[in-house]
């Protein structure tokens, strides 16, 4: 969750989030304050000022309802609303993504057994061991593989991001290809690893073609691209001291029929190995 929020937040977007707690008897009040005791006088919703929070307790007599919930949201100006739990509660509502996180294969099979898809990834513990499931969803772990969780929560979100920075690579590059494509791919992983804010990230290095550098500077148009004389199949986007790594399958363009297929299938169809350390 930390993850996710962080990286959409760096991203532009305006995110909510709701944390589902099935302790009996908790309150997010704190015992003996003011606000604790005007609900325990009776006050249906109680709000506290800060000169930087507004925190409104609203008391119910069960629990707040799904549908109450996301209404909670309508009114925010968010762009997306994350959900932590809620499990039982959005099975009922089609659509909405999941990111399931598992401790082992029986907890993974006990969940998926209560999960509605479309599921974007699985991760936690069990990814460690990138164990079998009946789910076509990726085992990811959340430190090596945060930007590809980011990349796929964001092209949910925004479906025709990617096609809109191939169309305004190909304006300049002066025509639309596989190469292209495939940089423009690596620039939206990497935009989700460090963000779209320049300078970051600060150098990139790989041994490829031109077309790749033009997909890359659709995204960062100021950054500095060096393309090594010999040629590799090894992309290097390097921010401080965070590093991301793309290896390409080699031959790409015999494996895609268009340009903008490159954009709509999974990262392994694109890269043999993707690397993020921080």
């Amino acid at each position: 969750m930390e993850l996710v929020t962080a990286s959409l937040s760096r991203l532009g977007f305006k995110v909510g989030v709701a944390k589902h707690i099935n302790a009996d008897g908790f309150t997010i009040d704190t015992e003996g304050k003011d606000t604790w005791r005007h609900a325990r006088a009776g006050a249906r919703i109680i709000v506290g000022v800060s000169p930087s929070e507004l925190a409104v307790i609203k008391k119910t007599s069960s629990e707040t309802e799904f549908v109450h919930l996301i209404r909670e949201f309508n009114d925010s100006g968010l762009d997306v609303v994350l959900l932590e739990g809620f499990l039982s509660a959005s099975r009922n509502w089609n659509g909405i993504p999941k990111i399931v996180a598992a401790k082992n294969k029986p907890d993974l099979t006990r969940t998926l057994a209560r999960t509605k898809p479309p599921i974007l990834a699985i991760t936690g513990q069990i990814a460690h061991a990138k164990k079998s499931s009946k789910s076509r969803a990726p085992f990811l772990d959340t430190l090596k593989d945060g930007p590809i969780i980011t990349s796929m929560v964001r092209r949910f979100l925004r479906p025709n991001e990617m096609h809109e920075s191939l169309k305004k690579a190909a304006v300049k590059h002066g025509d639309d290809c596989i190469g292209l494509a495939v940089g423009v791919r690596a620039a939206h992983l990497a935009s989700s690893a460090f963000g779209l804010s320049e300078p970051t990230p600060k150098v990139i290095e790989f041994g490829s073609t031109q077309c790749i550098a033009d997909g890359i500077k659709s995204v960062y148009p100021k950054l500095s691209i060096k393309v090594q004389k010999v040629k590799t199949d090894l992309i290097v986007f390097q921010s401080c001291d965070s590093q991301l790594y793309l290896r390409l399958l080699p031959k790409q363009k015999a494996r895609f029929a268009r340009s903008s297929e490159v954009l709509e299938v999974p990262d392994d169809r694109i890269f043999e190995e993707v690397k993020f350390s921080c």
